[in-house]
């Protein structure tokens, strides 16, 4: 006989209890999903802003590094390599010889104690000057003119990060042989005017301004030298007696530029800032990419960028490279401290006791073929729900001098502890290798 229930269609407590159970674990799961699905999506958007950042970054420091040293037009000359049919001399930017005595650039860390008493050629070092930085300090040392003093505090320099220093004409400057422009000479080729013809795209010369010095180059020969200015007829003057800037070959694309304007200094160098996020914790800093253009105010080109790393691909006589740290090219050594002869250099003739060893210093630097940049980049953004293991990373320069791929990935521990560089370590980081000829061989 089946029992009667009164109330017809309930459930008993039992069943109310089970459903509601179920009913929790569903939930409990969904909430897994979306937790899990939330996480990935952040990180997946957090990787995705850092690959932007640092391809962004690379391709900023390429477009600098690839104009390196360029001086509007190359010859032949200087390191010859040999080769199975004969010797192959490598094709370089002009020798600019300077006519001015106090010559200076902005973050010039070639400052010549001994000023010298004729027309010099830029030393090879004013055209790329690298700084090899540990945590405690930089070989050669970096001038506070140059980038802000290493340390943890916002405004910093990041400790442990390279700094670099690229030169390069810009702009177009102006024809010297094409539209009504033309140079007068005296009977031994120097120069003692040039009648200026402006062309559609020309910047105007009143650009040009009291005090700037010109640099004028055929693509074999350049000099730097003080002008006056009257309209479009330029005036060059020499600081040494008995001294002009010669005439330029007339069968060339002969340019004049505005030296002290076009004469482009580039620094790069990564500082520590305060994080603007109101979300971020008090104190939280974040590592950038500084550009700094003529000594102005440096500019953030790249936000979460905390190493920075360059190697410098250096040939020698034989056509044989070396691939070194800034410290060691400075030295004119290899990385085992064996000294590596330098190119040929230009004509030093004139030079004697400080100033000749003032001007042959970092002459390393002109054997310079390509440098290799490695650049460790964080998300910017902390991420406390990861694991140590998926916070690992690999940085190649890590444990190797020559910056080799070969260490193993990096396991973060004490997760709320900083770096030793002040930055937070619960932020995702991929390394960026770049490398990247320079196609102005250095003069």
């Amino acid at each position: 006989m089946t029992p009667r229930r009164d109330g017809g269609t309930g459930f008993t407590l039992v069943e109310l209890m089970i459903a509601l159970a179920l009913g929790l674990l569903v939930t409990a799961g969904i909430i897994s999903v979306f937790v899990a699905t939330s996480k990935a999506g952040n990180v997946q958007t957090q990787m995705a802003r850092l690959q932007e950042e640092g391809r962004y970054a690379m391709g900023q420091i390429g477009s600098d590094l690839s104009m390196a040293a360029g001086l509007y037009g190359a010859n032949t000359g200087g390191l010859a390599t040999q080769e199975t049919y004969g010797y192959m001399d490598g094709l370089r930017s002009p020798t600019a010889y300077v006519q001015y005595a106090s010559l200076g650039l902005p973050d010039n860390a070639v400052i010549l104690a001994n000023p010298p008493a004729a027309p010099y050629p830029l030393p090879s070092r004013i055209y790329v000057s690298g700084y090899e930085c540990s945590t405690a300090a930089c070989t050669p040392a970096v001038p506070i003119a140059v980038a802000p003093a290493m340390g943890t505090a916002a405004g910093n320099r990041v400790p442990g990060a390279d700094v670099l220093t690229v030169r390069y004409v810009s702009g177009r400057g102006w024809s010297v042989v094409e539209g009504g422009s033309a140079q007068d000479c005296d009977a031994t080729n120097n120069l003692t005017s040039l009648s200026i013809a402006t062309q559609t795209g020309d910047a105007p010369l009143s650009s040009f301004q009291t005090g700037d010095l010109a640099l004028l180059t055929d693509g074999s020969a350049a000099a730097v030298f003080k002008v006056t200015r009257a309209g479009g007829v330029f005036t060059p003057a020499s600081d040494f007696p008995g001294y002009a800037p010669g005439c330029v070959d007339t069968q060339t694309d002969a340019r004049l530029f505005n030296f002290t304007r076009d004469f482009t200094t580039v620094t790069y160098y990564l500082q520590l800032l305060a994080d603007s996020n109101p979300d971020a914790p008090a104190g939280h800093r974040v590592a950038a990419l500084m550009r700094k253009v003529n000594g102005g105010a440096a500019e953030e080109i790249a936000r979460g960028v905390e190493r920075l790393d360059f190697r410098y691909v250096i040939e020698n006589a034989s056509g044989g490279v070396s691939v070194l740290g800034a410290a060691s090219v400075a030295a004119g050594t290899d990385g085992s401290g064996n000294a590596i002869a330098c190119p040929v250099q230009p004509d030093l003739s004139a030079f004697t006791g400080a100033t000749l060893t003032e001007l042959q210093q970092g002459c390393l630097w002109r054997a310079l073929r390509a440098i290799e940049v490695h650049a460790l980049v964080a998300n910017a953004t902390l991420l406390p729900t990861l694991s140590a293991g998926e916070l690992a990373y690999r940085y190649s320069c890590d444990g190797s001098a020559a910056c080799a791929n070969t260490g193993a990935a990096q396991v973060p521990t004490a997760l709320t502890t900083p770096l030793p560089n002040g930055l937070d370590k619960r932020m995702l980081r991929r390394e960026f290798v770049g490398l990247y000829s320079v196609r102005n061989y250095n003069p």
